[in-house]
């Protein structure tokens, strides 16, 4: 006898209330976004202005995948590799958004756009957390946007003004803390002896293409060896 069919997640619902829960419980996350933006913006800062590099911030919101491309950042822009670098980057967010879908059923289309698009890792978790507690409501996501928002921009403005007027970002630590946060972010994501082979093949495959390609193509490299191991994965 055939099992039923799973029913879909009742949609959500979006209430003033869920919006400041979810800024509550994105404070600690939110202030931890501090230094990083500061090393992102002082990374920045001396490749264009701090207008630039604040603007990049605020429209692409996305900090993995803006350090990712400034390695690309030399004129004249390889816009294909910047646009694949990105996308490998931010490609978990198809499976995340996947994750939350039958709860924007109903929901405006505008607002889909504004929170998919300001979707971060840490505002994900915490959304989907507390709709499997039982909180069905999108304001939650809104408000881990409003939260994290700013305070990536603004670090980025601050951090830029440092990287722009000449002061060395080592002399305050940003270099180290570019390398820790992008090493705790890596430890973070490890589920267990099945990723091995991505990271595997995304070493191999960067390796290889800083010894036997020109420019910063090892970026995108990494990236594709990571995600085809992946894909050979989950085929097994």
């Amino acid at each position: 006898m055939d099992s039923p069919a799973p029913q879909s997640a009742e949609p959500a619902t979006f209430t003033r209330a869920g919006i400041w829960r979810g800024m509550k419980l994105t404070l600690p996350y939110s202030v931890s976004a501090l230094p990083f933006g500061l090393a992102f913006g002082a990374a920045a800062g001396a490749m264009m202005t701090p207008a630039e590099a604040t603007l990049m911030s605020a429209l692409v919101f996305a900090g993995s995948a803006q350090f990712a491309v400034l390695s690309l950042w030399a004129g004249p822009l390889p816009l294909l590799a910047i646009t694949m670098t990105a996308f490998l980057v931010n490609a978990r967010h198809i499976v995340m958004g996947a994750a939350l879908q039958p709860h924007f059923a109903g929901q405006p289309r505008s607002l889909v756009l504004l929170l998919g698009g300001g979707m971060t890792d840490a505002g994900w978790a915490i959304t989907l957390q507390e709709m499997l507690r039982g909180r069905r409501d999108l304001g939650i996501l809104l408000g881990t946007i409003i939260m994290q928002w700013p305070i990536w921009t603004g670090g980025t403005l601050l951090g830029a003004i440092i990287g722009s007027a000449g002061m060395d970002p080592k002399r305050w630590g940003l270099d180290v803390l570019i390398a820790g946060v992008f090493a705790i972010s890596v430890i973070g994501l490890y589920r267990g002896r099945d990723d091995l082979l991505p990271w595997i093949a995304a070493v191999a495959g960067t390796a290889a293409a800083l010894l036997w390609l020109p420019g910063n193509w090892y970026i995108l490299i990494g990236g594709l060896s990571a995600g085809l191991a992946g894909l050979l994965r989950h085929d097994d």
